[in-house]
C-alpha cells in the first residue's frame, strides 16, 4: 500500500445543518430536500441515491415545505411569506410569489401537480396555479383562526384538509368552505395544554390521518366527524408524515428520533376487515424527525441530527442489490476543503465564511501507527467571511497558497494571500460574467483559474502579478447544454481541462487552443469524482453507482486497463459501498497507483496488480501482515484499503512521503446541536 507520514486533521468545525422537510418526487426517481439553514438539495434514486444538485441557502429564506409540480418543477415555502422555486438547472432560487398570508407554515400540490395550496400564519388556505414561467394566484379558501401548520390534498383534488391547533378541519375546493371541523380533543376529558396537528393525510376513502403533539397517529372518519382509531406511538410529539402512494402503508416521525411504520393488515388471514396497526419501530436519529417520505421500496426520514436516512422495506425489493441496503448520509457528496500542497494550507469552507490554517509539522519518525509529536502547532491563519445574506457555493485555494476565491449567487471574490505576515488582499475589477460560479479549481501552476459556470461553460481566467486577473476564454459544449457545470479536473501540464454538467456528460477541452477535444462516452450514472493523471494524461472517472473507469485523452478511448475492469467487473463489495468517491489523486512515486476516498474508507488502487474476484477479501491488509512473503504475493490485489479515519471528509497527497486526511468524527458535532429529548432508560 505504501507507507506516508499522515497529518490526520480534525479541526474542521462543520456542523451540517438539521433536515427541515422532504419531498419525493411523484412518479420519478427524486427526493427533494431542504435543511434548516435554507439549503436545497436533490438526491437521484437512479444513481444510487446520489445528491446530484445543491443550492445554497439565504439568511432571508427559509424553508417549511417543499413541493413538486408538473412538469418536474421544485417549489418551496417559508416563514419569510414566499413561495420560491428553484431552478434546477442553474442551481439557484430562480423565482418568488409572495403568499400573502404572513409566514408559510405548509404547502402541498394536488395530484396533477398543477396547483399549489399553501397554509399561512393568518389561518388562510390559498390556492396558487402552476403556469408557465411561474406561479399564479386564483384564490383565498374559508379561513378561520390560527395558523394553519399542515395540508393534504384528497387524491381526487376536490377536498383539502387543514391541520391547526388543537383542531383539523376539511374544505371543498370547488365552494372555498368549510365542511367539517372537528376538535382532536373531544374525546378525551380534562385536557388543559393544547394539542398541535403537525402533521395530516387526507386518503381516497375519505380517512384522514393526523400526527400531533400528543404521540397520537389517529384515523378520522370526516363525514361523520369521529374517531375511527387512534395509535399513541410515543410519549412525545409526532412530528411528520407521510404515506404510500397504494394507501397501505404510513411511516412517522417523533421528537424522541424515533420512526414507525403503520400498515393497513386484514383483521383476519384472508379476511376483507382491515386495520391499521404498528409494525415496524426504527431508532436511527437522535433529535427530532422533522420530516419524513414514503418511497415504493423504502421509509425516508431526516432529523435535526442532520442524517438522512434510507431504510429499505424488504417486503419491496425483488433481488438483493443497492435497494437493501440501509442508507445514512450526514456529509455532502462534495468537497468543503482544499489544500495548497506546496504551502501545506488548508481551506475549510463553511456556509458564510471560509477558514485558512496551516498545517503543523514534526521533525521525529516512527514506526507504522505511531503518534509523532509535533514541533510547530496547526496554526489558523485567517477567517475570511462572507458579505451578505447568500450562503458560499464554492471555494478553493492555488497550490501555492498565495491566491484564495469563493463564490455565492450573486458575488464571486478572488483574493491576494501573503502567509508570512498573514495578509489578505482583494483582486479588484473581477470580470462580472463569471456569475454564479459553481466550482472553482486553480492550474497546478497557479497561473490560472477555472471557473464552471452555467450552460455547461467554463470560463478561464489569467492570474496576473502583483495581484490582478484577465479574462482569456469561455470554454462550451459544442452541442449546447442546458446544465451547469458541477466538477473540473485540470491536467499537471496545463494542457487539459475536463468538466462534467448536470446532465452528466464529461467534456475535454485543450486549453492550449480553447478548444473542445471530446466527449467521454456517456453512462447512465451521475460523475462523483474525476482527475487526470499527471504523467500519462489519462483521465479517472468515479460514478455514483462505484464504477470506476480510466479514459485515454490524447486517445480518446478507454484504456487498456478500463476494458480489462469492465470485462471482469468491480469485486462486489466494492460496489455494495454505500457513499460516493469524492476525491482522486494520483502518487507522483508511483504511476501505477490511483488514490481515492469516500466518507468511510481510504483506498490505494494498484493498477499493476490483478483485480480481485469476489471469493477474495477486499480488505485483507491486515491477513497479508501475518502471511510470510511468498504467500503474501498469492493474495495480492490491486485495492488496498484503510478504514482507520473516518467520516473522512478529505484525503489528498502533499508530497509523495506525507498525506493530509481531514476527518469529522459525529460525536464532535452531535456535542454542539440542542439536547434532544430526554428519555428515561432502565436501571437510570
Amino acid at each position: 500500500m505504501g507507507e506516508f507520514e499522515v497529518h490526520r486533521v480534525r479541526f474542521f468545525g462543520l456542523v451540517p445543518a438539521g433536515v427541515r422537510c422532504l419531498a419525493c418526487q411523484p412518479r420519478g426517481s427524486r427526493l427533494a430536500l431542504a435543511r434548516t439553514d435554507g439549503a436545497v438539495e436533490v438526491y437521484n434514486f437512479a444513481a444510487n441515491y446520489y445528491q446530484e444538485k445543491v443550492i445554497p441557502g439565504h439568511e432571508a429564506r427559509t424553508v417549511e415545505s417543499l413541493c413538486w409540480a408538473t412538469g418536474d418543477r421544485l417549489f418551496g415555502a417559508g416563514l419569510n411569506g414566499d413561495i420560491t422555486e428553484y431552478d434546477l438547472s442553474r442551481l439557484s432560487a430562480a423565482r418568488g410569489a409572495d403568499g400573502g398570508g404572513g409566514p408559510i407554515w405548509s404547502m402541498a400540490a394536488n395530484g396533477t401537480g398543477t396547483q399549489l395550496a399553501i397554509g399561512c400564519e393568518d389561518g388562510s388556505v390559498k390556492i396558487f396555479q402552476v403556469i408557465p414561467g411561474g406561479i399564479q394566484f386564483e384564490r383565498n379558501l374559508d379561513r378561520r383562526k390560527g395558523r394553519v401548520l399542515c395540508l393534504s390534498w384528497h387524491p381526487s383534488d376536490t377536498h383539502i384538509v387543514a391541520g391547526s391547533i388543537d383542531v383539523f378541519r376539511v374544505i371543498d375546493v370547488t365552494s372555498g368552505q368549510t365542511v367539517q371541523r372537528i376538535m382532536v380533543n373531544y374525546h378525551v376529558e380534562k385536557v388543559k395544554r393544547e394539542c398541535v396537528v403537525w402533521a395530516i393525510a387526507l386518503l381516497s376513502r375519505g380517512t384522514v390521518v393526523t400526527a400531533d403533539s400528543f404521540g397520537r397517529v389517529q384515523f378520522w372518519d370526516w363525514q361523520q366527524g369521529t374517531l375511527a382509531e387512534s395509535h399513541t406511538v410515543s410519549t412525545s410529539a409526532v412530528l411528520s408524515l407521510a404515506v404510500a402512494e397504494k394507501e397501505d402503508s404510513i411511516v412517522v416521525g417523533t421528537s424522541t428520533g424515533a420512526t414507525y411504520q403503520l400498515q393497513l393488515l386484514p383483521v383476519k388471514l384472508g379476511g376483507s376487515e382491515k386495520r391499521w396497526v404498528r409494525t415496524k419501530p426504527f431508532q436511527h436519529h437522535s433529535h427530532d424527525v422533522r420530516a419524513v417520505a414514503h418511497s415504493p421500496t423504502a421509509l425516508i426520514s431526516g432529523g435535526l441530527d442532520a442524517q438522512l436516512v434510507i431504510r429499505p422495506l424488504m417486503e419491496k425489493v425483488q433481488k438483493k442489490g443497492y435497494d437493501t441496503v440501509l442508507r445514512k448520509f450526514t456529509f455532502p457528496h462534495r468537497r468543503l476543503v482544499s489544500c495548497a500542497r506546496k504551502a501545506r494550507l488548508l481551506l475549510f469552507q463553511f456556509s458564510q465564511h471560509l477558514e485558512l490554517w496551516r498545517l503543523g509539522s514534526t521533525r521525529e519518525t516512527g514506526k507504522d501507527g505511531e503518534v509523532l509529536p509535533l514541533c510547530r502547532m496547526p496554526e489558523h491563519l485567517v477567517q475570511l467571511k462572507s458579505k451578505g445574506p447568500e450562503h458560499i457555493y464554492c471555494s478553493c485555494v492555488s497550490p501555492c497558497g498565495t491566491w484564495l476565491g469563493y463564490s455565492t449567487a450573486s458575488r464571486f471574490h478572488l483574493y491576494r494571500v501573503r502567509c508570512d505576515g498573514v495578509s489578505l488582499r482583494k483582486v479588484p475589477k473581477v470580470p462580472k460574467l463569471l456569475l454564479p460560479a459553481y466550482q472553482l479549481q486553480f492550474s497546478a501552476d497557479s497561473n490560472s483559474l477555472f471557473v464552471a459556470s452555467t450552460r455547461g461553460s467554463v470560463h478561464v481566467l489569467q492570474l496576473l502579478e502583483p495581484g490582478g486577473c484577465k479574462h482569456l476564454h469561455t470554454l462550451r459544449p459544442p452541442s449546447g447544454c442546458s446544465e451547469a457545470v458541477y466538477l473540473l479536473a485540470p491536467s499537471a501540464d496545463g494542457h487539459w481541462l475536463a468538466a462534467v454538467s448536470g446532465d452528466w456528460a464529461i467534456h475535454v477541452y485543450n486549453l492550449k487552443s480553447f478548444k473542445h477535444h471530446c466527449v467521454v462516452p456517456t453512462y447512465s450514472c451521475a460523475v462523483s469524482a474525476l482527475a487526470i493523471h499527471p504523467s500519462t494524461n489519462n483521465l479517472v472517472i468515479a460514478y455514483s453507482d462505484q464504477q470506476l473507469v480510466e479514459f485515454s485523452i490524447p486517445e480518446q478511448q478507454y484504456t487498456a486497463w478500463s476494458r480489462t475492469v469492465q470485462r471482469r467487473g468491480l469485486h462486489r463489495c466494492w460496489l455494495e459501498r454505500d457513499t460516493p468517491i469524492t476525491h482522486i489523486t494520483f502518487n507522483p512515486k508511483n504511476p501505477s497507483h490511483i488514490l481515492l476516498h469516500d466518507t468511510y474508507l481510504f483506498c490505494v488502487l494498484d493498477k499493476s496488480l490483478p483485480l480481485p474476484d469476489d471469493s477474495t477479501p477486499l480488505m485483507n491488509q491486515s491477513t497479508l501482515k501475518q502471511l510470510p512473503e511468498t504467500a503474501r504475493k498469492r493474495q495480492l490485489h490491486a485495492f488496498k484499503i484503510c478504514k482507520k479515519f473516518q467520516p473522512l471528509l478529505f484525503a489528498d497527497l502533499l508530497d509523495e512521503n506525507s498525506l493530509v486526511v481531514v476527518e469529522r468524527p459525529i460525536m464532535d458535532f452531535k456535542t454542539q446541536l440542542p439536547l434532544p429529548v430526554q428519555q428515561k432508560k432502565f436501571g437510570t
